[in-house]
């Protein structure tokens, strides 16, 4: 069984004692958490991320070391910081910090159980936190990556996974992005070869230079309501009118490798949960 026991007790007595959330909330938390106690999940001891959940309650999967993760969307839904809940609580749900571990760069605080978590190798919010410090801490994986570029396969494979997640890039670096050029260089090219994954969320697609630089090294895409210009450019065609037409933000479309189904990624009841 690939579900770690201690990590989902932790989780539910996380959300059952946290003071920032009502009854209600937490009830739709302990509800989302409790999908992944299926056994795709639960038996699944690959570097699989689940990204939601279909109309059958199926979750669906991003194969972490074929390609990065693009989520997209509307401001309105939390995107750009709690997007990442549901793929970080699937991780480590099945994966111990020797095994996974993940960078967090928002504009928004991520939930506290994610930034406190000891799989959480650095967080940092560009709205909250000093630029020297979110400076700093893409130092440090800049520093990382570096390393591993020296190891062996074999030694590479007794490193932690690695998944570094940006939530509106644009607003850490402006136009100061080339001066970091080295650090994606590496994040993006060379991933595979440094077991390193990148998921950018967004809320401001056409500003997300780390997509358009780098796009040929997205394999899967989540998409909520947003511009009809974002949806085309995404999914080229067959376009439901509700991911455009602004009313529907509970729904989304996943495509993997050109596969599409339509999911909940419930990281809103559980980003609230875990506040």
């Amino acid at each position: 069984m690939a579900i770690i026991q201690k990590t989902i007790e932790d989780i539910k007595r996380y959300i059952g004692s946290n003071e920032q959330t009502d009854d209600a909330r937490k009830e739709e938390a302990l509800r989302a958490l409790s999908l992944f106690m299926c056994p795709q999940v639960m038996e699944n001891s690959a570097l699989h991320a689940v990204v939601g959940f279909d109309d059958t309650l199926t979750p669906q999967f991003w194969d972490m070391t074929e390609g990065n993760l693009l989520a997209t969307c509307k401001t309105g839904v939390a995107m750009n910081y709690m997007g990442c809940t549901t793929v970080l609580i699937s991780m480590l749900l099945r994966f111990a910090k020797e095994e996974f571990q993940y960078y967090l760069f928002t504009d928004e605080f991520v939930p506290n159980y994610l930034r406190e978590n000891e799989s959480c190798a650095g967080n940092d919010s560009a709205l909250f936190d000093k630029r020297e410090v979110y400076y700093s801490t893409l130092e440090k994986i800049f520093n990382e990556l570096n390393y591993r570029k020296t190891l062996s396969e074999a030694e590479l494979e007794k490193q932690p996974f690695l998944l570094v997640v940006f939530g509106n890039a644009y607003r850490f670096f402006d136009d100061n992005e080339e001066i970091y050029h080295e650090l994606f260089s590496l994040l993006f090219r060379q991933r595979k070869r440094l077991r390193v994954a990148c998921m950018v969320m967004t809320t401001r697609f056409e500003r997300e230079f780390l997509y358009h630089q780098y796009k040929d090294t997205f394999s899967c895409f989540v998409v909520g309501s947003t511009y009809p210009e974002t949806a085309e450019e995404l999914l080229q065609n067959d376009i439901p009118d509700w991911l455009i037409d602004g009313r529907r933000t509970d729904k989304f479309l996943f495509q993997n490798n050109g596969n599409r189904v339509q999911i909940q990624t419930y990281h809103l009841p559980l980003g609230i949960g875990l506040r």
